[in-house]
């Protein structure tokens, strides 16, 4: 058939337009630089510090290392209708999703108001509380805590409170909410380590 005869045939144009246009679908997507995946990453996570690292693909999937906040993750991203979307986080060798990581990021920021508080307290009375958990620190510092009060987690865990010589820690167990598993999010004095540092 010429190409005047197939113009003559409205269903064979459409249906080559139709075959054209699925071919600049998801797996057309280009591969985003760093400061792209910054950019789609920071979309999602608009209060969270991000440091893009590299970016890799994988037909039609990114694995992109970055920093998110104080933390190492590594975002797992898929090819959507007309962008990347973010499908998980992997992190300390757990895989999480992004309501998941949503609630880390909150919860980190809960721990890092206590810290602020603790770091209050010592200035106020010079020496960091001896409590078994942290009821008492809300009365010590009461401008570091929210009305409500909140001494949990982004899961309804309590946070877990321990002084030890000069340094603090302040424990959330996480999403699975075991106390010593690898996804605890861990703060010493001030700083964030990983469940096994």
């Amino acid at each position: 058939m010429s190409r005047l005869q197939s113009l003559q045939h409205p269903a064979l144009v459409i249906a080559a337009i139709t075959l054209a246009a699925g071919a600049c679908g998801p797996s057309e997507l280009t591969t985003p630089s760093a400061p792209q995946a910054e950019r789609l990453i920071s979309a999602a996570f608009p209060q969270a510090s991000i440091r893009v690292r590299e970016v890799s693909r994988t037909e039609q999937s990114l694995r992109i290392p970055a920093e998110f906040g104080e933390a190492d993750v590594i975002f797992l991203m898929h090819a959507g209708e007309e962008d990347w979307e973010i499908t998980g986080v992997e992190q300390g060798g757990n895989t999480y999703t992004v309501e998941q990581l949503g609630q880390i990021a909150s919860t980190m920021e809960v721990m890092r108001a206590l810290s602020d508080g603790l770091e209050a307290c010592i200035v106020e009375t010079g020496s960091y509380p001896l409590l078994d958990d942290l009821v008492g620190l809300r009365e010590l510092v009461p401008q570091y805590y929210p009305e409500d009060g909140a001494m949990e987690d982004a899961w309804g865990s309590a946070f877990r409170y321990r002084l030890q010589g000069d340094d603090y820690t302040v424990t959330s167990t996480g999403p699975d909410g075991e106390a010593g598993s690898r996804d605890d999010i861990i703060l010493i004095t001030g700083s964030f380590v990983g469940a096994d540092g």
